[in-house]
């Protein structure tokens, strides 16, 4: 019974043959056997993380549009505008960010 295909282990589970140069034509031998104890307690380890459900998530990441003002004076409405969307960001919305943007202030320098 083959638990692993033998072409998708790393090449430090595979020896060398006994040829003088590492970099012989010589055949490999593979060195991961589940007879050998840490061979099967790292198999089980691997198993038992796939089939957990705290596997790790990316963050979302998401675009969204604000309506900017076209005229330079309005740098203030601006500002506001960026601030509003940022805070709609963080209080609840679906997207997956954290709450911390709630106190995000945009100031023109």
């Amino acid at each position: 019974m083959q638990i692993i295909d033998i072409a998708s282990l790393p090449h430090f589970c595979k020896r060398e043959g006994s040829g003088s140069s590492r970099h012989s034509e010589s055949a490999t031998e593979n060195c991961f056997s589940m007879d050998h104890p840490f061979h099967q307690k790292l198999y089980d380890y691997m198993k038992q993380q796939g089939m957990s459900n705290k596997s790790a998530v990316p963050a979302k990441q998401g675009s969204f549009h604000v309506d900017v003002p076209v005229s330079a004076a309005e740098g203030v409405e601006i500002a506001k505008t960026i601030e509003s969307e940022f805070q709609k960001l963080g209080n609840g919305s679906r997207s997956g960010l954290p709450g911390s943007l709630n106190d995000l202030k945009i100031y023109d320098d």
